[in-house]
């Protein structure tokens, strides 16, 4: 699945062209709206509205309409346990945060098996076969800076995918909070990964837009493709390297 791998092995090692890259805004995915001040975000996808904010993480989901009923692929639920696993530490500007405590909630249906478009790589293929609409990742814990301190995390980790025969489109947006002990914000993650590809993957266009403050590149276990992706801790945005904008607003 999207992050498991990444979350529980080693990093793998590749070289990526980086020549149909374009740093230019593109659409995404269709059937999921983002809206997001500094401390806030709503996510409204096909079946579930999110809301994060520095005192919590709420989900709601209409399991008839979660995704496409109609495929007949069922609804599947996971929790992973964070407490004790090593795993990459997220690099903020206010701070390093390495997690200690938590879990990590994942809801997801799949609306075909298939393949995704170049560049994504044929080992990303292996470990996630079906195109997610959506899936819907929960992450709540704690995390401990250099110095001791520790803080409360709240992120929310998205992905919707549409395959038609006029193309691929691709939404994953990742946000969350670090929280101090009196309650404010010391870091926060703003990473929206968009594709959009034509028939037959012709002609892709991806990017990524940053509007947080916790931001790394990591090498994904994903074969020849897959390093220098951006990630945040054990999180990434895109499984292979891709321009990244700041807007200018932000």
């Amino acid at each position: 699945m999207r992050t498991t791998i990444t979350l529980l092995t080693a990093l793998a090692v590749g070289l990526l062209p980086a020549t149909a890259a374009q740093a230019q805004p593109q659409p995404g995915a269709p059937g999921l709206k983002i809206k997001e001040s500094r401390h806030r975000v709503k996510a409204i996808g096909p079946g579930f509205v999110l809301r994060l904010s520095k005192h919590g993480l709420d989900v709601r989901i209409d399991e008839e309409r979660f995704g496409d009923p109609a495929t007949g692929n069922p609804i599947v639920r996971q929790t992973i346990d964070l407490t004790g696993l090593t795993l990459r530490p997220f690099e903020c500007r206010n701070g390093t945060y390495t997690i200690r405590t938590g879990t990590f909630k994942r809801t997801w249906r799949l609306s075909q098996l298939a393949k995704r478009p170049l560049p994504y790589t044929d080992g990303f293929a292996t470990s996630a076969p079906g195109i997610f609409t959506p899936f819907l990742g929960e992450l709540d814990g704690t995390v401990t800076d250099a110095d001791g301190r520790t803080l409360r995390f709240l992120i929310s980790d998205l992905v919707q995918e549409v395959l038609t025969p006029d193309g691929f489109a691709a939404t994953a947006p990742i946000h969350g909070l670090f929280i101090d002990e009196r309650g404010r914000v010391r870091d926060r993650i703003s990473l929206i990964g968009r594709f959009n590809a034509g028939p037959g993957g012709q002609n892709p266009v991806y990017g990524i837009e940053d509007r947080g403050t916790c931001r790394q590149t990591a090498n994904l276990p994903y074969g020849p493709g897959s390093e220098n992706a951006v990630v945040t801790g054990p999180l990434f945005v895109l499984p292979f390297s891709a321009p990244v904008t700041v807007p200018r607003d932000h």
